[in-house]
């Protein structure tokens, strides 16, 4: 799973703005799109809105497996947690923010995912 994260988290990275600066519905894949990069990756950021905590805006996205041809570990996990819509957890990024931010949201992702 550490080879996928890392992987996830350089990709996050490359397109911070997609994550400070949301274009998509709520509900909707804020990244990735291509279907190649959906395999490769095997996950996926869906929007969820914004949440305020402590008077910071920050978007909020549900990190989710994706479907089809994903790297094992992926697919292992999404077979034992309920397939495509389940939550593997929740990366925030505050609105409007750098590639810190994102870098940050993820690594806060990581760390409580590894911990669950």
């Amino acid at each position: 799973m550490n080879k996928v994260f890392d992987k996830a988290r350089i990709a996050a990275s490359k397109v911070a703005q997609k994550f400070a600066n949301v274009s998509v519905n709520r509900g909707k894949t804020t990244y990735p799109k291509a279907p190649k990069d959906l395999e490769n990756l095997g996950i996926r950021w869906d929007y969820d809105g914004e949440v305020e905590e402590n008077g910071t805006v920050y978007n909020k996205f549900q990190v989710q497996p994706n479907a089809g041809k994903v790297p094992s570990t992926i697919r292992d996990w999404r077979d034992k947690n309920g397939g495509t819509h389940a939550v593997m957890g929740v990366m925030y990024v505050k609105k409007g923010g750098s590639l810190e931010d994102v870098v940050v949201g993820w690594d806060k992702f990581e760390e409580e995912f590894k911990s669950s």
